[in-house]
């Protein structure tokens, strides 16, 4: 573990309790770990790379979520669940942090997070049989932008309702809809 890169993700975590993410600078950050600019560069790029890293971490460390590709197919949906479940209890944070559309975001690096998780769908889905890229990528796309689209909307609401009692359903009906449209390309041999 770096002990720096935890001293600047406490010190935005505490930032940000009090300030939207787009309005704390670098120096904000440095300034509030006693750390120097220099030092913040030498680890991140800018502050919504700090942003996605403590969301890694935070999936790594805290939940130990696997690599979905080592996840069991009919258990991926819950991993999902886990990791809003965990931005719900840290809920100050996160719901700051996707708040911020700026380049190379939270909102971006969750979509390619989950847009992973679509591949690893497809590929199961398809269990060795093959279709065109890009049907691939148009499903992946599809399919992750309907998810984030839901986690954006539930955190700019403020993230009221921990359980997202039609989460669950919608992971499943949207799992069906991809077997569907897959199963449908593959007998007509036509694009998704």
């Amino acid at each position: 573990m770096d002990h720096t890169k935890q001293f600047l993700a406490k010190s935005l975590v505490q930032l940000m309790a009090k300030t939207p993410l787009d309005k704390i600078s670098v120096k904000d950050i440095t300034d509030n770990s006693g750390l120097n600019r220099h030092t913040f560069y030498y680890h991140f790029k800018d502050k919504q790379d700090l942003v996605c890293w403590i969301f890694d971490w935070d999936i790594a460390n805290n939940l130990k979520v696997p690599p979905f590709t080592d996840i069991k197919p009919d258990t991926r949906t819950f991993f999902v669940r886990t990791i809003m479940d965990f931005m719900y209890e840290n809920k100050a944070f996160y719901i700051n942090a996707l708040s911020s559309q700026a380049q190379n975001s939270l909102q971006e690096h969750l979509f390619d997070y989950i847009r992973t998780f679509r591949e690893v769908q497809i590929e199961a889905i398809l269990d060795g049989r093959d279709l065109d890229p890009e049907s691939k990528n148009f499903l992946a796309d599809y399919f992750t932008s309907a998810i984030c689209g839901l986690i954006v909307r539930w955190s700019k609401d403020g993230m009221r309702d921990q359980s997202m009692v039609f989460f669950s359903g919608f992971m499943n009906v949207s799992y069906r809809c991809m077997q569907f449209l897959i199963e449908d390309h593959l007998a007509k041999g036509d694009s998704v």
